[in-house]
């Protein structure tokens, strides 16, 4: 067997790793053991004799398996500068495990923080193009409420006058059909009277009626009939403000009654008639009319008319110190001067007029078509306007009133 050259440092270092051996008695305890030994016979001291052998044996063994590892990691480290001792061997491999260990750590969260940020990006991008595009099979939205005769071209309108939750006004609201017969407008006006839900718009919930409607003498006269105490007959400022409004815009002109099938009807108020004309230029001004932030807004007509054109604009940018109801024209939509000729009103804006493609600026024109309408005039012009279009509103031609207010469908 080779001898192993051993170097001082590197018993010392041997040595050091031997477990620590302390011994708690005091000197008197050890001079009185001595003195005791002495005392023994000499088969006493022979179990102590095998216990230095045993502890020179493990000590032997122990070296040499302290050499042997020690090559064993000279072997491995031949590549370095320096040998390490065991110890500091051990200390290095448990600091390379945990520094491989610190380093995987945040690469799998570096990896999932990238995934993250990469699903991110993805949601936002789908997102934005979203805002950007509409969907397939999807028309871009809108923001127009009146219709036109230009939408009419394969379509009928039915208009009803429902008035707001509290009573104080008549909201006329449209709703676009298939084309049917003129013939069969009253018919289709009791269906969507049965069929409206007004509590989705902020109105009152006011249709059906306990009424029959029928066609008249004529194409353009409504008759209706009574049942004997009918509630509507003692409210008839409301009902015939609904019905003038509601007829108005379905092209009659004449309403006839009767109760329980007797010609004319008493009302609690109007007094005893047989029939009432309706007047399709009541020369008003319109303003809006939203319950609240979650009901849509609607162009509302006023319960009073004015002596002109000009005076029912300036009316419509007037506050009302009633519930739900605001200007229909803001007050930076200023003009200077208007003129009228024949079916055509123009209206010279001012420079400082404040108009932009937009839900509201659309909503205060189409405010300013209906006031012309109810004042007999079939077509708009807006001169100097700082833009050419709001909405499908073409502000360098004439513009032809809209046929009926507030589409819902």
């Amino acid at each position: 067997m080779r001898r192993s050259r051993w170097k001082e440092s590197e018993i010392e270092d041997m040595l050091r790793e031997l477990p620590t051996l302390k011994d708690d008695r005091t000197k008197a305890e050890v001079y009185a053991r001595i003195h005791d030994k002495k005392k023994m016979k000499k088969k006493h001291w022979i179990p102590l004799f095998a216990g230095v052998a045993s502890l020179f044996l493990m000590v032997v063994l122990a070296s040499s398996f302290i050499i042997e590892k020690k090559g064993t990691t000279s072997r491995e480290d031949s590549g370095s500068s320096g040998k390490l001792s065991l110890s500091e061997s051990k200390e290095m491999a448990d600091l390379e495990r945990k520094d491989s260990s610190n380093q995987e750590k945040p690469s799998e969260d570096k990896q999932e923080a990238q995934e993250f940020s990469s699903n991110q990006a993805k949601i936002e991008s789908k997102d934005k193009f979203s805002e950007m595009e509409p969907r397939k099979g999807e028309k871009e939205k809108t923001f127009e409420q009146a219709i036109y005769q230009d939408d009419l071209k394969n379509a009928s309108i039915i208009t009803m006058g429902v008035p707001d939750d509290q009573m104080n006004f008549i909201v006329p609201i449209s709703i676009k059909l298939k084309q049917h017969d003129e013939s069969d407008t009253l018919n289709q006006l009791v269906n969507q009277m049965s069929d409206i839900e007004e509590a989705q718009y902020g109105l009152s919930d006011y249709f059906p009626l306990d009424i029959k409607i029928s066609q008249g003498n004529d194409i353009n006269t409504a008759h209706i009939d009574f049942p004997e105490k009918s509630q509507l007959l003692a409210e008839d400022t409301l009902f015939l403000h609904s019905m003038e409004e509601t007829l108005s815009y379905n092209n009659i002109e004449k309403m006839t009654f009767s109760t329980e099938g007797k010609q004319g009807a008493r009302f609690a108020h109007a007094g005893y008639l047989k029939e009432v004309d309706i007047p399709h230029q009541k020369k008003r001004t319109y303003l809006l009319y939203q319950r609240d932030e979650s009901s849509p807004s609607f162009l509302v007509p006023s319960n009073m008319g004015y002596r002109d054109f000009e005076e029912a604009l300036q009316a419509g940018k007037g506050e009302a110190d009633i519930e739900g109801i605001s200007p229909a024209i803001p007050h930076d939509l200023k003009w200077e001067r208007i003129s009228t000729n024949g079916e055509l009103v123009t209206i010279h804006l001012s420079d400082q007029a404040v108009i932009e493609n937009s839900e509201e600026t659309l909503q205060a024109l189409e405010a300013i078509l209906f006031i012309a309408k109810d004042f007999g005039f079939e077509k708009v012009k807006f001169e100097n306007a700082p833009i050419e279009e709001v909405g499908k509103l073409n502000l360098t031609e004439d513009i032809m009133v809209p046929e009926a207010p507030n589409q819902v469908n």
